[in-house]
């Protein structure tokens, strides 16, 4: 088994460090306020689901396109997998 997976057991602060860096280098790269709004937001969702606490996945954003909402997602959930599942 892979040393970053995990069945019921919760998160190891190393794992949540590592997925909230990588979350924090990739928010950082943003320019536009509502791209990162949104990022900050799923974030958040996230962190709070490999917590097991119960969370509202967002939606979206005003002013950004559901799109880059789309690729925000993809790119969080990859984090999410890489480090947290």
């Amino acid at each position: 088994m892979s040393p970053h997976r995990r069945t019921l057991e919760a998160p190891t602060h190393e794992q949540l460090d590592a997925f909230s860096r990588e979350a924090q280098e990739y928010f950082e790269q943003m320019t536009d306020s509502s791209a990162k709004r949104f990022t900050l937001r799923y974030t958040e969702y996230l962190q709070a689901k490999a917590h097991g606490l119960n969370a509202s996945e967002p939606s979206g954003e005003s002013g950004l396109s559901m799109l880059d909402c789309r690729l925000i997602r993809s790119v969080l959930r990859n984090l999410y997998k890489k480090h947290l599942s």
